[in-house]
C-alpha cells in the first residue's frame, strides 16, 4: 500500500500545483476559477487522504524523494 501512498501524494501536489495557473488564466478572463478551485480542492484532498493513510505521515523534508521515487520507479 506504500507505493500508491506515494503516486497519491504526488497527483495531489501535481493537481495542487497545476491550479495556480488556471486560476491566473481565470482572472485573467474574468471568469470565475471553477477548474483552479476543483483541482485545488481535488489535490488537496489526495494529500490528506495519502498522509492520514501513511504511518507517521510525510514530511516536506521528503518530498524530493518521494517524487524522484514515484517518477522513476525505484
Amino acid at each position: 500500500m506504500a507505493e500508491y501512498t506515494d503516486l497519491i501524494m504526488v497527483v495531489g501536489c501535481v493537481l495542487m500545483f497545476l491550479a495556480f495557473p488556471s486560476f491566473v488564466g481565470a482572472f485573467s478572463r474574468s471568469d470565475p476559477p471553477r477548474m483552479g478551485i476543483l483541482a485545488l480542492f481535488m489535490g488537496g484532498a489526495l494529500v490528506v487522504y495519502a498522509n492520514a493513510s501513511r504511518p507517521g505521515g510525510y514530511s516536506v523534508a521528503e518530498m524530493p524523494d518521494l517524487f524522484i521515487k514515484v517518477l522513476t520507479g525505484v
